[in-house]
């Protein structure tokens, strides 16, 4: 009944912003009109005709125009909490990029929101500001430090990341999927050999495709990236030796720089919007 009761004056509180009723009216002589419509409605859900006809004879009982004030106040009130609450959803940031548009430019691990139509879910991701202007989300990087990663690793750990963010890791490519379509993306790859030399290519389109197609690779007019079939131009997840390696093409490289058998100290792979 009490049910009944709040749909009544929900229908009542509709038809008064449509057209408010004058002082001589019932305030709810409007909703009888809507009966059959009501009990229509209601009898899916399991409720009876009798059930209706007493929600509406309560709200027929003699109610004020000062009623209808009250509910539309109520009403307001709530649209505007809702409205506040998806305008905060829609501004937290979905990457480092809209960071830094807010006035973050510390670099280091940050909390995004990068998922469509679930505003909670927040995960965490190391923003890079100290690059090429800044806003840049890191999803891979190699380091030579004392703690090392084991990149040789399953497809499912690729899929859902592994290591540390402030360390080596892979940051996963379902979010990396996600980060790349939102927007146009950009692809920023940083290199630094033992010898103390820096490299870096950037890319003017990047994106990595959904799971269910393997997460193919869009980035410029290059192919492979790991992605790669039956050869490759660069592998920076590969093993981790201190420059020059005897064995074929495993190690950290980049072949247009320094070939395929020396392994480099350090790489990173960045994405940010393009515009």
């Amino acid at each position: 009944m009490q049910f009944l009761v709040f749909l009544a004056m929900g229908v009542a509180v509709a038809q008064a912003s449509a057209t408010p009723p004058t002082a001589e009216e019932n305030s709810c002589s409007g909703l009888k009109d809507d009966r059959s419509l009501l009990s229509s409605l209601l009898a899916v859900t399991g409720y009876s005709d009798a059930c209706v006809a007493a929600a509406l004879d309560f709200c027929s009982s003699g109610q004020e125009d000062s009623r209808y004030a009250s509910l539309m106040e109520e009403a307001r009130e709530v649209v505007q909490q809702v409205s506040a609450a998806v305008n905060k959803w829609e501004s937290r940031p979905r990457h480092c990029k809209d960071l830094l548009d807010s006035g973050d430019s510390g670099s280091g691990l940050r909390q995004v929101y990068p998922y469509p139509g679930r505003p909670h879910h927040r995960v965490p991701v190391f923003c890079d500001h100290t690059v090429d202007g800044g806003g840049w989300t890191v999803f891979q990087r190699r380091t030579s430090d004392a703690v090392r990663q084991d990149f040789y690793r399953t497809w499912v750990e690729y899929q859902l990341g592994f290591g540390d963010l402030e360390g080596e890791f892979w940051l996963g490519l379902d979010l990396l999927h996600q980060l790349t379509s939102t927007t146009l993306q950009q692809l920023r790859i940083d290199l630094d050999d033992y010898e103390g030399e820096h490299r870096w290519a950037k890319y003017g389109f990047f994106h990595v495709g959904a799971p269910e197609t393997k997460f193919r690779l869009s980035v410029g007019s290059r192919r492979g990236a790991y992605w790669y079939d039956n050869c490759a131009d660069s592998n920076l997840n590969g093993y981790q030796y201190m420059g020059n390696y005897t064995s074929f093409a495993d190690g950290i490289y980049w072949i247009h720089w320094r070939d395929h058998q020396y392994s480099l100290k350090r790489t990173s792979m960045m994405t940010r919007p393009a515009f």
